[in-house]
């Protein structure tokens, strides 16, 4: 439909219905505080225990199979971990067909990716080349199921809740383990399912591994097809975990937050009508609020109820064909936002071409794709934000801005009682445990200060101060592709008082590739 009038009082209207100034990040920050809190506290569908109670130091050694199932990829890894803080990974990846994402039955699906697995040992020739751990027949396989599962121990858990589109109603409250462990027994395959791991705990785990600084990493935190993190919590304050009061704990503990179902009821999420109109539409109404806002899998979706509801009310010159994808629920992939940014970047600016290919429009002007980058910028920076906030959370829980928590410790592992019922509990008292982990906190920063060197002050954005640096490992096609999508995370910390700019600036952001798959490995290797 033809442009007419003046398009910018609408256009301008939607970019202020996206903006989210600094007042709305410190109350959203707020809300997702009091929710890790309460999670930890009562059993919820969020700050969920991962059984690993340390973080790796990077002396770790051995050979591991990874299973990476997540987004709409099956990726099958061979990890070797060589013990000097790096690995070799042997890697193949296959999409899972919308027919075994979206079914009754689990069966299709595990038998899928059993086959995947059969096919990866027979071209590598790996069936009896691995020298497995402990004398045992079976490769150790590390699982990373990228879904809501409440663990029980390293390698036992039930599934709570499919989400990135997934639903398969079959698999709700069975174990993932069990469930691919019975796909290759079925085959006949030398492999045992030895560990259940979350993409954000593995992106952790694999970038504690690699780091150079052991002890500094905090947080992984995943913002590509879907969104999480995990970080790294003190075990007394776990207050949901059973027999706490007398069962001696661990320092720590690593906890998957799934924080992409952060105020779900909508406290303080900002709420456009494009907003409800994808949640009303999903097939998961009034879940995964904070994920919907947030993550790859519907930042496209959103772009695309913007655009046609720009377009049908004459704002672009352009023409959409009648095939185009804007016509298409899901049709416009999140990289469509990623390809204008970048366009944008480049000294010769002009997306029309790409905005023509990708939308299947006709005659697209400059002012259109001026329009298409102000949208798709919008959003993008409200992603960001949002994550930048939730990650501020995260943070001021862990209280490290007030020094330097170091552990160089393995991997360890524990199992849970079979009773998981809600008995309640004496709770330690709060003031004790934070007394005491203040106490740890300056101890620790007083050997911190006689050992590290003083590093050079105002670094590079994405790296942060280097003086009691709180390292964050980051994985996702968003944050590692979208220009500009970490500079817009680290204003939102700027942004909440608790942080501030110097708090800021003692953040440092690393992308720790193959997260997933090393820290299954890493995870199959505590296990073993």
């Amino acid at each position: 439909m033809p442009s007419h009038g003046n398009p910018q009082p609408l256009v301008q209207d939607i970019l202020q219905q996206l903006e989210i100034d600094p007042d709305d990040i410190c109350k959203v920050t707020k809300r997702f505080l009091q929710q890790i809190k309460e999670g930890l506290d009562h059993p919820r569908p969020w700050q969920l225990p991962s059984y690993v109670f340390h973080v790796p130091d990077g002396s770790e050694k051995g050979t591991f199979l990874a299973v990476d199932l997540g987004g709409t990829n099956c990726r099958i890894c061979l990890v070797d971990l060589l013990g000097n803080s790096t690995y070799n990974v042997t890697q193949t990846k296959q999409t899972v067909p919308e027919h075994l994402r979206i079914n009754p039955r689990y069966q299709p699906l595990f038998s899928f990716i059993a086959k995947a697995l059969r096919e990866f040992l027979d071209q590598h020739e790996l069936r009896h080349q691995i020298d497995c751990p402990t004398g045992s027949k079976r490769i150790p396989l590390g699982f990373t199921f990228s879904f809501t599962c409440e663990q029980t121990s390293i390698s036992k858990g039930t599934l709570i809740q499919w989400d990135k589109g997934w639903d398969i109603p079959e698999a709700l409250g069975k174990d993932p383990c069990a469930m691919l462990q019975e796909s290759i027994d079925e085959m006949d395959l030398p492999v045992l399912v030895s560990a259940l791991a979350n993409d954000s705990v593995g992106t952790l785990l694999s970038r504690a591994y690699t780091s150079q600084d052991q002890g500094s990493t905090l947080a992984g935190v995943i913002i590509g097809t879907g969104t999480n993190a995990a970080y790294l919590e003190r075990s007394c304050n776990v207050r949901r975990l059973p027999n706490t009061e007398t069962k001696p704990m661990h320092d720590t503990i690593v906890l998957n937050t799934e924080w992409g179902c952060f105020d779900d009821d909508l406290k303080v999420l900002p709420i456009t009508p494009y907003d409800r109109e994808l949640d009303a539409s999903s097939i998961n109404p009034g879940q995964q609020q904070l994920e919907k806002r947030v993550s790859g899998m519907y930042l496209g979706e959103l772009m695309r109820l913007v655009i046609l509801h720009c377009h049908e009310r004459g704002v672009f010159n352009m023409v959409l064909d009648v095939d185009s994808p804007c016509n298409c629920q899901y049709g416009i992939d999140s990289s469509f936002l990623s390809l204008i940014a970048r366009d944008r970047t480049t000294e010769s600016w002009d997306a029309t071409k790409d905005i023509e290919r990708v939308l299947s429009a006709r005659g697209v002007t400059p002012d259109d794709a001026r329009i298409l980058t102000q949208l798709a910028d919008s959003i993008a920076r409200r992603s960001a934000r949002l994550a930048g906030s939730a990650l501020g959370a995260i943070i001021i829980q862990s209280e490290r801005l007030s020094g330097p928590v170091s552990e160089k410790c393995a991997v360890e592992v524990t199992s849970l009682p079979n009773d998981q019922n809600d008995k309640q509990r004496p709770k330690q008292p709060k003031r004790i445990c934070g007394l005491l982990s203040r106490i740890g906190d300056y101890f620790k920063r007083f050997i911190y200060s006689l050992t590290k060197k003083r590093s050079v002050e105002n670094e590079s954005l994405d790296q942060g101060s280097e003086q009691n640096f709180i390292d964050i490992g980051v994985d996702g096609s968003l944050i590692e592709l979208y220009p500009g999508f970490e500079a817009h995370m680290r204003g939102a910390l700027r942004d909440i008082q608790e942080i501030g700019p110097e708090g800021e600036k003692r953040v440092r952001m690393g992308l720790a590739r193959d997260g997933s798959g090393v820290g299954a490995a890493l995870m199959a290797n505590a296990a073993t």
